[in-house]
């Protein structure tokens, strides 16, 4: 174990010189402190005999003691104090120890000054790196609520296009019932007319009663047959027309009357997807 050079065979010398009490009890604090590892204490200990008697050893010890303690910068200050001492006050022996101990701390210090400047600059490094990891995630994140924001903007016009799509259809759908509704009233109108008009006929007893029946008769059954066609026409168109739900493609629905001779008309009823 290290130990303070001479301090406690200087205790005694110091003594017998009248040194001055203070200090000698200080000193012998400072070499149990020592000698109990705790070497930063010792030191500071020292420094405190050293105030009130200095003696070049003390700034020996309190150097090498710094050193034990890893505090180097100011084991560097106080061996540099040493060795600037008059020649006369120090030794040479420990002059060249303190020599080799500060080209020692001098590598030490810069050994942990380059892996300062090294750890500062990868921590530099993680931090430009986090920022830019931060941005990236900011810049993704607003693209996100962007596309977000359009998807969502194009999801409403679609909703509005197929609700608007889906209104006018029905609303067609509710022309075309009305329009199968009155076909097929009408049908039913004209078809008891008919009858009416056959009954008519038969019971007429002129020649021209007969014929002016019969001719209203081909009449309403003609409009009869019309309007029954086109009831149940306008009723498929209402069936075909009318949306069964929001994804349903879109129809158009063609009604096409026919004559046929002899009277009354036929129809065709067509849906285009």
């Amino acid at each position: 174990m290290r130990r303070f050079v001479l301090l406690l065979a200087l205790i005694p010398a110091m003594s017998a010189l009248a040194a001055n009490p203070k200090a000698t009890a200080l000193a012998k604090d400072a070499d149990r402190l020592y000698k109990d590892n705790k070497y930063k204490e010792a030191a500071e200990t020292l420094k405190l005999a050293w105030e009130a008697e200095p003696t070049a050893l003390y700034l020996y010890n309190i150097a090498r003691a710094y050193d034990q303690a890893a505090e180097l910068e100011l084991s560097l200050e106080y061996y540099r104090k040493y060795v600037g001492l008059p020649s006369d006050e120090t030794q040479p022996d420990l002059v060249k120890k303190a020599n080799l101990a500060m080209d020692r701390l001098r590598t030490l210090v810069a050994r942990g000054e380059a892996d300062k400047k090294l750890r500062d600059a990868e921590k530099q490094r993680l931090e430009d790196d986090a920022k830019k990891a931060e941005a990236r995630a900011d810049a993704e994140a607003a693209e996100a609520r962007k596309q977000r924001r359009e998807f969502e903007a194009k999801e409403k016009a679609r909703r509005e296009e197929t609700e608007k799509r889906v209104n006018g259809r029905k609303l067609a759908a509710y022309v075309t019932g009305g329009v199968a509704v009155a076909g097929l009233g009408m049908a039913l109108g004209f078809g008891l007319a008919a009858n009416g008009n056959k009954d008519a006929f038969r019971k007429a007893e002129t020649l021209a009663d007969k014929q002016q029946l019969e001719a209203a008769t081909r009449t309403t059954a003609a409009v009869s047959d019309i309007s029954l066609i086109v009831g149940v026409a306008a009723a498929v168109a209402t069936v075909v027309i009318y949306p069964k739900g929001p994804d349903e493609p879109d129809k158009a629905v063609s009604v096409a009357f026919v004559p046929v001779v002899g009277g009354g008309a036929m129809a065709n009823v067509g849906v285009t997807f």
